[in-house]
């Protein structure tokens, strides 16, 4: 099994699991290109149709319409919802494509549960997740749960969760697939508290995904 299907089974199975104890579970979706081949192998499998009762969000989206190529949106549509969305599911999308942006992150902030089930990300190689650059200010937030940034990298402005979201989530599954990820992980394990260098140490002790293996 790759470790995509892997990841994809370990997903509907911890929802699952949290649907037969809750009767319903939150799942924050993440983007990149790592991402869209996993909501391609969910989607295909045979778990993914049987899904009810789940409401999907997004951790972080970037300010463009929701049918841009760069839309973390458009990218769960064109990939995982393809086909639709499953029975009594529901999508709470992040527009981000409102000029006001800090109202369009209160509102969204409003949505949200108040603990996010299942949280998914996927890590960059400079130890970015969501949204959250090394150096970002967002990173010392304390009280808001989603707020307006701007990325290093195209598209520069964008919607994101913040620490108070990503550190209260029951369970979080990162994606760290390529050799000079595996080494980012490894160099953030050594300096656990410098989240300000690699984000991505916020979220150690979630379960980990790489090319060949799983690291809990």
């Amino acid at each position: 099994m790759s470790s995509t299907s892997h990841l994809a089974s370990q997903i509907s199975t911890s929802v699952a699991q949290k649907c037969k104890v809750s009767g319903s579970c939150s799942v924050m979706l993440t983007g990149g290109r790592t991402a869209a081949q996993l909501y391609e192998v969910w989607r295909a499998s045979g778990e993914f149709p049987l899904l009810r009762n789940i409401q999907f969000f997004f951790g972080d989206e970037r300010c463009v319409p929701p049918d841009d190529a760069e839309s973390n949106y458009g990218l769960a549509m064109r990939t995982l919802f393809k086909y639709g969305v499953p029975a009594t599911c529901k999508i709470t999308r992040m527009d981000a494509g409102q000029i006001d942006r800090d109202a369009a992150a209160w509102e969204y902030e409003r949505q949200l549960p108040k603990a996010i089930d299942i949280l998914l990300l996927s890590m960059g190689e400079d130890g970015h997740i969501a949204s959250l650059f090394p150096g970002s200010s967002a990173l010392c937030e304390t009280h808001r749960r989603v707020l307006p940034v701007k990325a290093p990298k195209p598209p520069f402005e964008r919607l994101t969760v913040t620490p108070c979201v990503i550190t209260q989530a029951q369970k979080v599954f990162v994606m760290a697939f390529g050799e000079n990820k595996t080494a980012v992980y490894q160099r953030a394990k050594l300096a656990p508290s410098d989240v300000s260098e690699l984000p991505a140490r916020l979220v150690l002790n979630a379960t980990w995904f790489f090319d060949s293996q799983t690291e809990i």
